[in-house]
């Protein structure tokens, strides 16, 4: 993703080149240069156009709800996991009356040929009756028989597939919008963060003070992440509730509760002040400093080493490069100064007989005038060089750039609610349910039904003493 810049400063930063980049008697350069209102202007069009194109986030926004909506629609049998299918029955009855059948069912990664689970972090349902069908299928197939009870038994098991394929297509519902939450909350974040640094850049070099339009920007992006957090959460929710209800002792009942509360609250939403946009612009020196170490360790223990520098380092490295230098941006100004002060320099080595730079902005003409105007010392006045600079005198140095201190991640806008997103992710792939779903109902931007559905989950699968249960019983 790379920074959008304004094709008028661009064309003003040449313009400013061609007043001083040849060596010619008249070139100077001016000690406060003024920008048009027509370029500044030009500039708040091209945020305007880059927040057309950053509209296209809410749209990947609205379809990863989209989803979430059926899957919370199909758990409550309400609807099919995909246009046009069947309608299961509720997911709690079925859990419930497969739980009676003394059939296990347990929420594991995908993995590969050698079993070792996929980069992507998907999970499936697996169930003991599966698992033993295929065995005993197995046992066939290479000629072995099956005892009269083991006949029977796959009799009955295969009955209990058509109720089992449903509950795992309920389930796969609910997988794509959980897994992707947490990187969908951090890729929003750090969107989030370009942006401004783009808009803090061009600023600082176009001397634009802030306006209230230039914050409502701010305010829009931070409310489109708040609703990129409640729909990470309730999606994290969905499938930890799936979780707590096919641990030992759980509740079916559960998904029930987590389903029917999180879709009173849909559409979901997010919301931001003016005053929570200014705030974010203020801190942001400090907040990139310390900010890339945060995610990097986040997203390392997330995704793991391997993982993060196979996908993710390089772009993450990058994007904080650009926006580390965003503050510190020299502006026009600034720039002018630099450029008059190493004019005035080189002014002074002519009037002392040395050869400026090969780079010197001096002409020849105006190094012999310089030369000339010193006399035998080679000494310029002050009043002679500023004749010679074409005004007052030189303006000083560029302005030292603001130094950010660190925060902590707390501080960080967004970065805390990274951090559960990401860990809510993780808590799932490792079968911790009520760790999720504590994460989930804290990552929830605004109180309300979802809220307060998730915080009900939460309690429910804290009260469970085996909530987290090895896999490995599956297959006894």
């Amino acid at each position: 993703m790379t920074t959008l810049r304004s094709p008028a400063l661009l064309l003003m930063l040449c313009s400013a080149c061609s007043l001083f980049g040849g060596k010619t008697d008249t070139a100077q350069p001016e000690p406060a240069p003024v920008i048009p209102q027509e370029s500044k202007d030009t500039v708040r069009a091209g945020d305007a156009a880059m927040m057309a194109n950053i509209a296209q986030m809410d749209e990947q926004i609205d379809a990863t709800e989209a989803k979430l909506r059926t899957a919370l629609e199909t758990a409550l049998g309400k609807a099919g996991p995909v246009a046009g299918s069947p309608v299961p029955a509720p997911a709690s009855k079925t859990v419930a009356d497969l739980k009676k059948a003394k059939i296990t069912l347990q929420i594991e990664p995908v993995v590969d040929h050698t079993g070792k689970p996929l980069p992507s972090g998907l999970v499936e349902l697996k169930d003991s009756n599966t698992a033993k069908m295929v065995e005993l299928s197995r046992k066939m197939g290479s000629g072995g028989k099956l005892s009269k009870k083991q006949q029977k038994w796959m009799q009955t098991a295969a009955q209990k597939m058509t109720p089992i394929n449903d509950l795992k297509a309920q389930v796969r519902a609910a997988v794509d919008p959980a897994m992707n939450s947490g990187w969908m909350v951090t890729t929003g974040s750090l969107t989030t963060m370009q942006v401004v640094s783009g808009m803090v850049k061009t600023r600082r070099q176009m001397e634009m003070e802030w306006t209230d339009e230039d914050y409502a920007i701010i305010q829009q992006l931070l409310a489109s992440q708040r609703r990129r957090e409640a729909v990470g959460a309730v999606s994290i929710g969905l499938m930890a509730s799936y979780q707590v209800a096919f641990a030992e002792g759980g509740d079916p009942t559960v998904i029930d509760q987590m389903a029917q509360g999180t879709l009173d609250a849909m559409p979901l939403k997010g919301e931001a002040t003016l005053d929570e946009a200014k705030a974010y612009v203020e801190n942001f020196d400090a907040n990139v400093q310390s900010s890339q170490v945060q995610y990097e360790a986040q997203m390392r223990k997330s995704f793991g080493d391997e993982e993060y520098e196979a996908k993710y380092k390089a772009g993450i490295d990058s994007m904080f490069t650009q926006m580390g230098a965003a503050s510190s941006t020299q502006s026009v100004s600034e720039m002018m100064a630099e450029n008059n002060a190493k004019y005035e320099e080189h002014l002074k080595m002519c009037a002392r007989g040395e050869k400026p730079p090969s780079d010197t902005m001096v002409g020849p003409g105006k190094c012999k005038e310089a030369k000339a105007a010193a006399g035998s010392g080679g000494e310029l006045s002050a009043d002679v060089l500023a004749g010679l600079l074409g005004g007052p005198g030189a303006v000083d140095g560029k302005a030292i750039a603001k130094k950010g201190i660190l925060l902590a991640l707390e501080k960080i806008p967004g970065g805390n609610q990274v951090k559960r997103a990401l860990e809510g992710v993780k808590a799932l792939r490792d079968g911790d349910p009520s760790i999720a779903l504590r994460l989930a109902a804290d990552l929830v931007p605004l109180p309300g039904p979802a809220k307060m559905a998730l915080s009900g989950a939460a309690s429910i699968a804290e009260a469970l003493p085996k909530a987290k249960r090895n896999a490995k019983r599956m297959r006894g």
